[in-house]
């Protein structure tokens, strides 16, 4: 099997157009629409070396522009401090719900001391899996919540 060549690209945002740069052959393109920016790039590395664009790979880079990029940075570590904020949480969910099954509560006391129903603090108790699920949730992590909910779903047999 013969590797193929990959190239990186930059697309980044210039006026009303997409600047597709291939630094390493030095040369330059533009797309109307992100989405056409790996067709430019392949379309002009292709025109560069003489070659069919199916015959090597293009790694794609798109720079957020402007304040999006500081928004979207933001965001994203603004998500990992819930996360981890979150996950603490749920670890001192699942202490009281242990101190109090301790003390010799049931599933249902331990519910009407917490504000929660049994089958909540019965989760609580079972720990793991099952906190991933509602903390995910709880972040508003879509990709964490299915990849979460799946590992539940073979767990439970569903």
């Amino acid at each position: 099997m013969i590797d193929r060549k990959t190239y990186d690209v930059t697309a980044s945002k210039d006026g009303r157009w997409w600047l597709v740069q291939v630094p390493e052959l030095d040369t330059v393109g533009q797309a109307r629409r992100v989405t056409e920016v790996e067709e430019v790039a392949r379309e002009v590395i292709g025109l560069w070396l003489d070659a069919p664009p199916d015959t090597f790979d293009v790694a794609v880079s798109i720079e957020i522009p402007g304040e999006a990029r500081e928004a979207w940075k933001e965001a994203k570590q603004r998500e990992a401090v819930a996360r981890q904020e979150n996950a603490a949480a749920a670890a001192l969910a699942r202490r009281a719900v242990a101190s109090l099954r301790a003390d010799g509560l049931t599933f249902k006391d331990a519910g009407a001391v917490l504000g929660l129903t049994a089958q909540r603090v019965q989760q609580l108790a079972a720990g793991g899996e099952t906190d991933a699920v509602h903390a995910a949730a709880a972040v508003g992590d879509v990709r964490s919540h299915r990849a979460a909910t799946k590992v539940e779903r073979r767990r439970s047999g569903v």
